[in-house]
């Protein structure tokens, strides 16, 4: 096997533990937090809020520190102190400490998988992007499938502070096993991208100027950033409480947890298979087939809901928002070059911003009317956004375009 592929499970596997943990465990968590603590779920709305902003305002910032440090030294140092963090979140009654931790944990999940991950696949694969950026992400949507079933069944048997300290020792864990494996390029090891016996051949393209000024007259960068900003508003605000959702139209807690989970588990599939389709036609193709069969998926919801119904709003909906963080760094490493993809990326990571509006709507949302009517109408409305956006976008302004991806 090649080594790369090694190092995209790894990336998994902190994406599993803090990316994936900080989204889906709320749906384990989210109620008996307000039993235990006396919150609201208006105020851990707007705590996961200000939890993502933080994370996505460290989007940049790790893109910027990955390019002068050690992805190694990066990767292990985020799992140790969002360990840490995980700890923390469990032993304070503060809301305003728990957020503070919170927010830790999402700056770490940019280090330890996120940013940093996706920066270590641009440099071990060329040809197998797409794949192994789905590979890489789909931690993420696996900790849905599995972990709020298990802290949910930790939290009935030892309580709330015993399933954060799980959940941090063994992400404290990925800290040693991550100095131990990680590689910051190929070349360290004798190989090359792609697991190719010499270095792949790179037809010539036009040198493209891919400073902070350049960037922003970049339409190419403001389409993809905003219209991944509003789709991934609507996967991270949904997903992290899709078990309320269920619970709030009448479902039981277990089954509404099994539809949470099996939305999480489609979203997990979907990451490899969007990449396969990224491979195969283009990342600008998928970026629209994904985008449109969102906009289909959410509204089902405006149907009268029923257990079917939900049944297949979870199925569809986890395999069309799965494949966001997929498609979105293969969009990025095509249009402007595996060369330039962390300046790309760091640019396009401010514009993604947007997507820390959701949790402030769903606060809103629920604390007015009781119930995410509201929401899902703006949700909608951003997905159909993010649709027309991709259709603005040219194919032949890519320098990924120049040759044929297999």
């Amino acid at each position: 096997m090649f080594y790369g592929w090694k190092l995209a499970a790894l990336i998994t596997g902190g994406n599993f533990m803090l990316q994936g943990s900080a989204v889906y465990c709320m749906n384990a968590f989210m109620e008996p937090l307000c039993e235990v603590n006396g919150w609201t779920r208006a105020g851990l709305n707007l705590s996961m809020g200000l939890a993502v902003l933080a994370g996505q305002l460290a989007m940049p910032l790790a893109a910027a520190v990955s390019a002068r440090r050690s992805l190694r030294l990066l990767t292990a140092l985020g799992a140790l102190a969002g360990g840490a963090a995980t700890l923390g979140m469990g032993m304070t009654s503060s809301l305003a400490l728990y957020t503070l931790w919170f927010i830790l944990v999402w700056v770490c999940a940019q280090f330890c998988g996120g940013v940093v991950g996706n920066a270590l696949i641009s440099r071990w694969f060329r040809h197998f992007q797409g794949r192994a950026f789905g590979v890489a992400n789909a931690g993420s949507s696996l900790a849905g499938v599995m972990l709020p079933f298990f802290c949910m069944a930790l939290i009935h048997a030892f309580g709330v502070t015993a399933a954060y300290s799980v959940l941090g020792v063994v992400t404290c864990l990925l800290g040693p096993l991550a100095w131990w494996l990680v590689r910051d390029e190929p070349q360290a090891l004798g190989l090359h991208p792609d697991g190719r016996r010499h270095e792949p051949h790179m037809p010539k393209a036009a040198p493209v100027n891919t400073s902070f000024a350049a960037l922003i007259h970049s339409r190419q960068a403001w389409f993809v950033g905003i219209a991944y900003g509003l789709a991934l508003m609507t996967a991270s605000t949904f997903m992290s409480q899709m078990k309320p959702r269920f619970a709030d139209l009448g479902l039981e807690a277990w089954p509404a947890m099994l539809l949470a989970c099996l939305s999480a588990l489609f979203a997990a599939l979907a990451k490899y298979a969007w990449g396969w389709v990224s491979d195969r036609t283009s990342p600008l193709v998928a970026s629209r087939l994904i985008m449109a069969m969102s906009v289909t998926s959410v509204a089902l919801l405006l149907l009268p809901p029923s257990l079917p119904l939900l049944a297949l709003f979870s199925v569809a909906f986890g395999g069309c928002i799965g494949g966001l963080w997929t498609v979105l760094p293969a969009v990025v490493s095509w249009y402007f070059g595996s060369q330039n993809f962390l300046a790309a990326y760091k640019f396009i990571a401010i514009i993604l911003i947007l997507r820390c509006a959701g949790f402030p709507v769903m606060a809103a949302s629920h604390g007015l009317f009781g119930s995410y009517v509201l929401a899902d109408a703006f949700f909608g409305a951003s997905l159909l956004t993010a649709l027309v956006l991709t259709f603005l976008l040219r194919p032949g302004d890519a320098v990924g375009n120049t040759h044929h991806r297999r």
